[in-house]
């Protein structure tokens, strides 16, 4: 009823919302009449949140006091986070931060969420190095729970990439069946600032990330990301690359840091004759359609029930996986062909770092040989010695703070959000269910 109301207030702008609401209200007065003692409580927050989205604040806190009063003591960490959520969305941050410590010194030990939602509560604030702590000492107590370790990884992205990885070896030791932290880990390798970036790497991680957490949806979007960009950008990248390839191997022999000038030569030209193609042709970026019937079927399988992006792709709550899907089709092809030349400078300077690894004739090694038994080490090691996407392209408005997940739109500040997406990020996630 409350989303049939929503659907009559877009068909019909001039009806009052009380009036749409009324049926709603009504039903939610015969449940908590009819509801066991032991479950009233979720009715209470139900109808909360349904107040919360026409509006009503002040209403909603009522609810939700309502619905702590009655509460079981297994479920009271669940209402103080809702009404910390709803604090926050108030703006009052300091009650939503007492709210917080609250819940973390009466159920900190027992319930995951309390941590994570402080460690939000303080990303969405910008205090990274705050969060860092709530994130450290969350894994203290619970140090099997992947999410946590996930968010983690992500807050160590300012600190580079190989502080990114530390974590990520650490959690996967901790968590090695987390979908959540191999997602982390495509998602490090699928930035194109990364000094690793790596599309194959970023399909294993997906590959695991879908196989031992399959109701993680972002696994799914990132992997949505991954085809789009192989489709689109490699074959764009492909006649680049092979130029390159042609013109190194005709020259002289050349020490390791001409060999840099030259592959930062090659990347800033790939990345000029993108930007002159999107400019000029820009639908000529995306013209082969991407076929995700394969994807749709594997995810309407796992029936994904959470993640950040997921609820970011979820236009209503009751849109399937095949809908989520097509939403982030939309979203993220725009964002691939908005951002196409970054992609592919990142994919022609892996390659001159490949090329200069494996014709040693021609670049003088200076006595740099393979230390580890893993080629794999060996390669990324060189990646970081080499100049990195960012030193190459110096663009001042484009960071890899902007690749941390799938959509740029979902990487930028708290305060830049309208308060509809605010509400939808903070309440639209269906924690009371899931």
């Amino acid at each position: 009823q409350e989303r049939a109301a929503v659907l009559l207030m877009g068909e019909k702008p001039k009806l009052s919302l009380k009036k749409a609401l009324y049926a709603t209200r009504r039903s939610y007065s015969k449940a908590i009449m009819l509801s066991p003692p032991n479950l009233v409580w979720k009715i209470w927050l139900a109808s909360g949140r349904t107040e919360v989205s026409c509006g009503n604040t002040n209403g909603a806190r009522d609810l939700f006091l309502r619905a702590y009063d009655c509460v079981t003591e297994k479920g009271r960490s669940t209402v103080l986070l809702e009404c910390a959520r709803l604090e926050e969305f108030c703006g009052d941050l300091a009650l939503s931060r007492s709210i917080l410590c609250k819940a973390r010194n009466e159920h900190g030990k027992s319930d995951w969420k309390v941590w994570l939602s402080s460690v939000n509560l303080e990303c969405r604030c910008g205090l990274r190095e705050r969060a860092i702590v709530f994130a450290q000492d969350a894994l203290d107590i619970h140090r099997g729970t992947g999410r946590l370790w996930a968010a983690l990884i992500q807050l160590r992205h300012e600190d580079g990439e190989m502080s990114q990885m530390k974590v990520l070896k650490l959690a996967l030791k901790s968590v090695p069946k987390s979908g959540e932290v191999w997602c982390e880990g495509a998602r490090i390798s699928l930035n194109p600032f990364c000094p690793t970036f790596d599309l194959q790497a970023a399909s294993r991680h997906l590959v695991f990330a879908a196989r031992f957490t399959p109701q993680y949806g972002d696994s799914f979007l990132e992997q949505l990301r991954l085809d789009m960009i192989g489709k689109w950008l490699v074959p764009l990248a492909e006649p680049l690359i092979n130029k390159m390839y042609d013109a190194f191997l005709k020259s002289n022999k050349m020490g390791r840091e001409e060999a840099y000038q030259f592959i930062t030569q090659c990347t800033k030209k790939a990345a000029d004759a993108m930007k002159a193609q999107l400019k000029r042709k820009p639908n000529s970026i995306a013209k082969d359609v991407v076929d995700t019937s394969e994807l749709e079927l594997h995810c309407c399988s796992a029936n994904p029930n959470y993640g950040h992006l997921w609820f970011q792709c979820r236009v209503s709550p009751i849109d399937s996986a095949r809908e989520v899907i097509a939403e982030a089709k939309d979203v993220m092809a725009s964002d691939i062909i908005n951002y196409s030349y970054i992609y592919v400078a990142a994919m022609v300077r892996r390659a001159g770092i490949m090329m200069i690894i494996h014709h040693p004739e021609i670049v003088d090694s200076n006595g740099v040989e393979n230390p580890y038994d893993d080629f794999d080490r060996f390669v990324n090691q060189q990646l970081r010695l080499a100049p990195t996407l960012d030193a190459i392209l110096s663009e001042k408005e484009v960071s890899g703070s902007m690749f941390v997940t799938g959509l740029t739109d979902s990487n930028k500040r708290w305060n830049t959000y309208s308060l509809a997406e605010k509400r939808r990020i903070l309440f639209g996630s269906d924690s009371l269910v899931n």
